[in-house]
């Protein structure tokens, strides 16, 4: 276990420099999970699937492994070098999406979701930590607000490079004919979309440090999850709240991804090319501010006295998705549609920050890793499987019919809004005799 030292904060340019890094590991790791939402027809139409095994390719095949691995990750990224943990994952995924193109079936196309899940699985729990060890606590919560932009900048950046990519698969294969002549376009597209981070990995393997370890940390190294179990059984209330939470908006969040471009194609009858530069333009700005307007929105509550922050805010999210996200799915003109995506985007990354902020504010630093992997844990298996998955399967079993996309993002949006809020409230007070708790702890 490295022995922590008492030694000043990092500069904080190059803390910031880092937090840069990590927002477009982050964000990149967004473009590869959720350009495939831009190819859901052509995919189907060349592959032969249903909206169901769409639903699945974007949802479980993604959050299996994603799942499966974070515990593992958390535990590694409490007792050794973070750094690596970080730029060795977004090198997997970015290789596993590139492998996606040569994707011919339903289970190869699987098949590299997954392992591009696995990868993923290394960037909340080993960026979280870093952040902690990067920043003084009075201003982690704009940190992680920074590093929650890479949501947003990952979705902007998916859609224009998505367009971007759609319209350069002739001049791909032009250049490249021999290797691509074979290559659907939306094989190009994901060959292009994910050779950036291999790149980025390089980027950050060269140029990141790891930073020292602070606070209270066990010098044991042998392996146990029992002192997980402990901090899971006496903050279960205040833990599974901000988990359960942050959930619902995950699995919202996921099925917009997933699906909202294809409500354009099938409701509004947009292409493409110009659904991914309207969700662009109107969805990146407002996420950046969102993900801005989180942190300061923390650090506001915390200057008020607010010990139950990141519950409010989160449930401000859960609030937005519940109104504004079933208005925009069952909009009647895509003007209206893409208003209504303006007005759940300014909160899109509410939840995650609160969530980041408050799991690492209630958590001594020898377990921050393993329960923000508990965390990536629950919001991949259940939101990001559950929230697409159940959109396809709603599409061809409940509203079997040519727009009824609509509907089933709709219900998905309310229904997990409403339970979030409820969620939330009925925790509140567990969570804020955690923080008492955890206040109290450090102050002896």
């Amino acid at each position: 276990m490295t022995e922590i030292r008492t030694e000043a904060w990092p500069k904080p340019a190059y803390a910031w420099y880092v937090v840069v890094l990590l927002v477009l590991s982050y964000a990149l790791g967004v473009v590869d999970r959720i350009v495939i939402g831009l190819l859901v027809n052509p995919i189907k139409e060349d592959l032969n699937l249903t909206d169901t095994q769409i639903g699945i390719i974007q949802g479980l095949a993604f959050a299996l492994f994603y799942s499966l691995f974070t515990l593992p990750v958390g535990y590694l990224v409490d007792r050794w070098k973070r750094v690596p943990v970080v730029w060795g994952g977004l090198a997997i995924w970015s290789i596993a999406t590139m492998a996606g193109a040569f994707s011919r079936s339903f289970w190869g196309l699987f098949s590299s979701r997954v392992v591009m899940g696995a990868g993923e699985a290394t960037t909340t729990p080993a960026s979280a930590s870093l952040i902690a060890d990067y920043f003084p606590p009075e201003k982690r919560a704009r940190a992680y607000g920074i590093f929650a932009m890479g949501g947003s900048i990952g979705i902007g950046i998916a859609y224009l490079l998505g367009g971007v990519a759609i319209g350069l698969t002739d001049a791909v294969r032009s250049i490249a004919p021999g290797p691509f002549a074979q290559f659907a376009d939306w094989h190009v597209v994901l060959f292009i979309v994910g050779a950036p981070g291999v790149i980025l990995a390089v980027l950050m393997a060269l140029t990141m440090r790891e930073p020292s370890r602070r606070g209270a940390v066990s010098r044991s190294t042998r392996f146990s999850l029992l002192p997980l179990w402990r901090e899971l059984a006496t903050n279960r209330i205040a833990l599974f709240t901000v988990m359960l939470g942050t959930i619902m908006n995950v699995m919202i969040v996921n099925a917009q991804l997933a699906w909202f471009p294809t409500l354009f194609v099938r409701v509004h009858e947009w292409e493409p090319a110009r659904i991914a530069l309207a969700l662009a333009v109107v969805g990146v700005p407002f996420g950046i501010l969102s993900a801005i307007t989180a942190g300061s929105a923390l650090t506001w509550l915390a200057k008020c006295g607010r010990e139950d922050g990141p519950v409010l805010v989160m449930m401000l999210q859960c609030a937005a998705w519940a109104l504004f996200g079933t208005a925009k799915c069952l909009a009647p003109t895509p003007e209206l549609a893409l208003f209504g995506h303006v007005l759940t985007s300014m909160f899109a990354t509410w939840a995650v920050t609160s969530a980041l902020t408050a799991l690492n504010q209630v958590t001594p630093n020898q377990l921050r890793g393993q329960v923000v992997a508990v965390y990536t844990l629950l919001t991949g298996l259940v939101g990001i499987a559950v929230g697409s998955g159940a959109v396809g399967f709603l599409s061809d079993y409940v509203f079997n019919y040519p727009t009824g996309i609509a509907p089933s993002l709709a219900l998905v949006c309310f229904l997990g809004g409403a339970i979030g809020i409820a969620i939330l409230g009925l925790g509140r007070t567990g969570y804020l005799a955690a923080v008492r708790r955890a206040a109290s702890f450090n102050s002896t």
